[in-house]
């Protein structure tokens, strides 16, 4: 009797210590601050860029996006110009939103150009910008400058919009790596 009485309370105890681990964690909440475009007469940069931000984010396990009121009133307060703001302005976004993490994005050149060798044409890709991102959680300040000079064969490229598809894979390896700063 004894035996039974140890083993049903060992269960019970068991239970009720691993009853905690159960529990699901909470995700990180993440604010997309919008493209900061320095580019004259791309509108569809800022398209692909909340594109490629919101797939990424999805394909994360533990990060949420957050779009509400006092997050946009918090954006709306820190006046960002044609740079992308300093780590104070971010943490202060972060807090007044309540958010988590806090990205930002500045498109400072996309464009390609076109060049002739003996035998083939050459398309070369100018992207230039810069990325930065606040995690709240850690105190974390991510910032890292984006520059690309690929360089592909024309014929490759003339079915679709290399410079856009480029500039769509930035997107996505920045945001990858910004979730990933500590």
């Amino acid at each position: 009797m004894r035996k039974v009485l140890r083993c049903l309370l060992l269960t019970l105890m068991t239970l009720c210590f691993s009853l905690p681990a159960l529990g699901a964690a909470e995700a990180a909440t993440v604010a997309l601050l919008p493209l900061i475009n320095n580019v004259a007469g791309d509108e569809l940069a800022g398209q692909i860029y909340y594109k490629e931000a919101i797939n990424a984010l999805k394909s994360k396990k533990g990060f949420v996006l957050v779009e509400n009121d006092a997050l946009t009133a918090a954006i709306e307060a820190a006046k960002v110009g044609n740079a992308v703001p300093t780590q104070a302005a971010l943490a202060k976004i972060a807090k007044d939103g309540d958010v988590d993490i806090v990205f930002a994005l500045q498109l400072d050149e996309l464009s390609k150009r076109e060049r002739q060798l003996p035998g083939e044409r050459i398309a070369k890709l100018n992207l230039q910008g810069k990325a930065v991102a606040y995690n709240r959680l850690n105190g974390a300040f991510y910032e890292h400058k984006l520059k690309s000079d690929k360089e592909i064969d024309v014929s490759l490229t003339a079915r679709w919009d290399w410079k856009h598809e480029e500039f769509g894979r930035a997107v996505r390896q920045e945001i990858d790596r910004a979730l990933r700063a500590k």
